[in-house]
């Protein structure tokens, strides 16, 4: 069944506190914690003198309240002894500098020595609790951003990742990166360098250079992942291991790092800022894109409880319902499991703002009352874990598409992440389920397949999306699409390059519009105002469902449909407001024989279900009492409540 826990801190409390607090857990519903993923100093307060007296007798207590436990590694907050003794296991900023201590996340990865010590402290923990069958899994480390390091292990590490890439050749490196632009040209593998530069701008460096920057970084931290699991599987090779995703500037590729683990995790902390009625419309993409990293449910493993103050200005506290139907948003969108941080809020540290269930005061409150709610709910539900999400349509993800467009931003106003948002928005208003998978991934049992700003290419996407399409499937394609290989180099052919044949249409010209606005008329009639990019199409075998109404180009084709084998294939050339990709997706799905919604805005529905059952999750996402009739059924909601609906098929 679906579990509810929270992130408890035993070292942060004395432990006189300890017993309540598990009493009250116990009362409330919770079946599992996660702790120790930043108990390094107290579990080895010097060099290799460990005391594990504070984590067995937390361990045995929650084990005999029968609480299961997911126990971190402690290795994104290495002990200050380690640094004090050698420097060097500490990270070297872009201009050189050595980062200071009293943050947290400031290890070096690569580091040997780091490494040595990180190996003792996991040994440790694994061989003392692996077999513990309280302990039911691990989190490796902490919301781990790609490895930007620039000390010497991690440079040489780049140059080690780019010499397997050119088999050794720097003049094959050369020739793929456009070396002779400024005179460029390395001499050497040892010449090449990570970015280096207080100021540096991503602009001003060689775009396919950046691009294998961001790979190599990605892949590093994808080693360090893997060097953890498999300290963890020597001593417990039964036990589940995941790391919990979060998004940074650096983020690195989460479905090639889940690939090897046993189950996606996230940390879900939905916008508490209330400038309109859309609290937070795009949760549930990021939800669906966390259940896409594996094509398989998945953990919370932080949840939102509070206002949060720490890095920046403290948020607003939740509004009533937002701490409930949030987590319900996301066990209806995949989430097997959800731990809310945290139990207490701390009274000490940076994150003394980071608001918990329970205030500074320990005083059970409002927000704690609701989170009682939430557990009482999920127990009478009885989800079981095998319910799934069976979606129709799935829109592609890259990692890649995201860091090419970081390293080229293209037009003042353009997001790669808020195109993605925008078609997700519209499939969220049509009350369907909906996957964001990994570009590269198996799409044939879709019948929509959504692919905006397909930017750097890739031979097997591209021939995906054909026999897709091919076969019967319908597909979406925007502009800034077909436009480089997959070394991030502009490739010499016409636009879309090597999918002409898909789309239909030709690109003749292109216009960056900026924030400046165009307008496109439909054949019908009906006008949309779009800005930012726009592609000047020419048709070959496709049909024209809009044009652009002013600029030189004026009257030149803006949407495009064509159909290709027993399929079709979109091309929207450029980039329009909420009614523009309202009248695209619902068309989309017409023609993909997709059965939808027309929903208000902010109601979402999804569905979960086995061979038996169904839970048909209905999420009123806005701060105002509604109403909404679904199935000839007027239902009542309450602000954001979420009402499930159960029913046994084949009744």
């Amino acid at each position: 069944m679906v579990k509810i826990g929270v992130d408890y801190y035993p070292e942060h409390w004395e432990k006189t506190e300890w017993e309540k607090d598990i009493a009250l857990m116990k009362e409330t519903g919770v079946s599992v914690v996660r702790i120790g993923e930043f108990a390094w100093s107290v579990l080895e307060p010097s060099d290799g003198n460990f005391d594990f007296s504070l984590f067995d007798e937390i361990i045995s207590k929650f084990s005999a309240a029968d609480i299961q436990i997911i126990l971190g590694t402690p290795t994104n907050c290495a002990p200050l002894w380690l640094y004090r003794k050698f420097p060097e296991t500490l990270q070297v900023e872009r201009d050189g500098k050595i980062t200071e201590t009293g943050i947290r996340g400031h290890r070096c990865m690569t580091n040997p020595v780091f490494r040595k010590y990180a190996e003792r402290i996991i040994s440790e923990l694994a061989e003392r609790y692996g077999k513990n069958p309280a302990v039911i899994g691990w989190q490796i480390d902490n919301e781990l951003n790609s490895n930007h390091c620039c000390c010497k292990y991690c440079a040489e590490g780049f140059r080690i990742y780019l010499k397997n890439k050119f088999r050794n050749n720097i003049q094959a490196l050369n020739t793929a990166y456009g070396n002779d632009v400024w005179s460029g040209n390395f001499s050497d593998f040892e010449d090449i360098t990570p970015p280096l530069g207080k100021e540096y701008k991503y602009g001003w460096l060689n775009p396919s250079y950046m691009l294998d920057y961001e790979r190599y970084a990605s892949e590093s931290t994808l080693d360090f992942i893997k060097f953890q699991t498999d300290i963890i599987r020597k001593f417990c090779p039964d036990k589940i291991i995941t790391t919990n995703a979060c998004f940074s500037e650096n983020t690195p590729d989460f479905y090639k790092i889940f690939k090897n683990l046993d189950v996606a995790a996230y940390d879900n902390y939905p916008c508490l800022y209330r400038k309109t009625e859309n609290y937070n419309p795009e949760q549930a993409f990021i939800l669906d894109m966390t259940r896409g990293y594996k094509k398989e449910n998945f953990w919370i493993t932080e949840q939102m409880s509070g206002g949060f103050g720490c890095w920046w200005y403290m948020s607003p506290t939740p509004l009533p319902g937002m701490i409930k139907g949030y987590a319900m948003q996301a066990v209806a969108r995949g989430a097997n499991l959800i731990t809310n941080f945290r139990f207490k809020t701390s009274v000490k540290g940076a994150e003394m703002f980071c608001h918990g269930l329970i205030d500074h005061s320990g005083v059970p409150g409002r927000r704690f009352e609701e989170f009682s709610s939430l557990c009482a709910e999920i127990v009478k539900l009885k989800i079981p874990e095998n319910t799934v999400i069976k979606s129709k349509v799935a829109i592609l993800y890259s990692y890649e598409q995201e860091y090419a467009f970081k390293i080229q931003t293209m037009s003042e106003g353009f997001s790669y992440s808020l195109m993605l948002h925008a078609f997700h928005r519209q499939l969220v208003k049509a009350g369907i389920n909906i996957d964001v998978i990994e570009e590269t991934s198996d799409i044939s049992g879709y019948k929509l397949v959504i692919i905006p700003s397909y930017f750097v290419t890739d031979e097997k996407v591209s021939e995906n999306l054909k026999t897709f399409a091919r076969n019967g499937g319908t597909v979406i394609m925007t502009c800034l699409s077909g436009i480089k290989n997959n070394g991030n180099a502009c490739i010499r052919e016409i636009m879309p390059c090597g999918l002409t044949d898909l789309t239909g249409v030709t690109v003749e010209e292109y216009d960056a519009e900026g924030n400046n606005t165009v307008t496109v008329k439909r054949t019908d009639g009906k006008e949309y105002i779009c800005k930012c990019w726009c592609d000047i199409l020419k048709t070959t075998t496709a049909e024209t469902l809009a044009n652009y109404s002013n600029n030189f180009y004026k009257g030149s084709p803006a949407v495009t449909l064509n159909k290709y084998g027993k399929g079709y294939c979109y091309y929207a050339g450029t980039i329009g407001g909420e009614d523009f990709y309202n009248d695209l997706v619902s068309e989309a799905l017409k023609l993909s024989d997709i059965e939808y919604n027309d929903l208000p805005n902010n109601f979402e529905i999804t569905e979960r279900e086995n061979d038996d059952e169904i839970f048909t999750f209905i999420f009123n996402n806005s701060n105002k009492v509604r109403k909404l009739n679904y199935k000839e059924k007027l239902y009542n909601f309450n602000k954001f409540e979420v009402k499930v609906i159960h029913k046994y098929k084949g009744t």
